[in-house]
């Protein structure tokens, strides 16, 4: 089940309100306009599928997907609780950035936490299969794969420019995925 937890940006310790429910998790991202839904995914994969299992069952829709919503370029999450990289992948995520244009990301499998820093606020979603969040340009994020990631998620942008660190360390104060 996802979950929301609602920060101030200066009370890491204790969330104003937690939320469960799809459609309160999404008025209440709406609110600072970020849209947050649930959508009808074509297959159910794991996290540690094969590239060509990937390609097969999500190539078409995903690039449907992307012409939709006007996304150019993807990135995918997929680590299995054993991947030989897990703790170097997980490190290249956890500091909050930013990303000058639009971006989406798509929780396929598994689970992973993508936090949000908006308004003097930090809005906490633990996503699972079939959440799709998207954060206008400029919005300040991180993103937790956990200790032991267990996750296939795509991030999508509408451009091919990287996130860059924002050198600010509010993603250090807050609970990580597992926390």
């Amino acid at each position: 089940m996802s979950s929301l937890a609602v920060y101030l940006h200066t009370s890491p310790e204790l969330p104003n309100k937690v939320l469960n429910h799809a459609d309160d998790i999404a008025s209440t991202l709406a609110a600072v306009g970020i849209d947050y839904r649930q959508v009808e995914l074509p297959a159910a994969l794991r996290p540690g599928c094969e590239q060509a299992e990937f390609d097969a069952a999500y190539g078409l829709w995903l690039q449907a997907l992307m012409s939709r919503e006007g996304h150019v370029q993807q990135e995918l999450f997929n680590l299995p609780r054993n991947h030989p990289q897990k703790l170097e992948l997980r490190a290249r995520y956890l500091d909050e950035q930013v990303q000058a244009s639009v971006s989406a990301w798509l929780f396929i499998g598994g689970f992973a936490q993508l936090s949000v820093h908006l308004d003097g606020y930090v809005y906490l979603l633990q996503g699972e299969r079939g959440d799709l969040l998207t954060l206008p340009a400029g919005t300040r994020h991180w993103f937790d794969l956990g200790e032991e990631p267990h996750a296939l998620v795509v991030r999508l942008s509408v451009s091919d420019e990287a996130p860059e660190r924002t050198g600010d360390d509010i993603a250090r104060r807050f609970p990580r995925l597992g926390d």
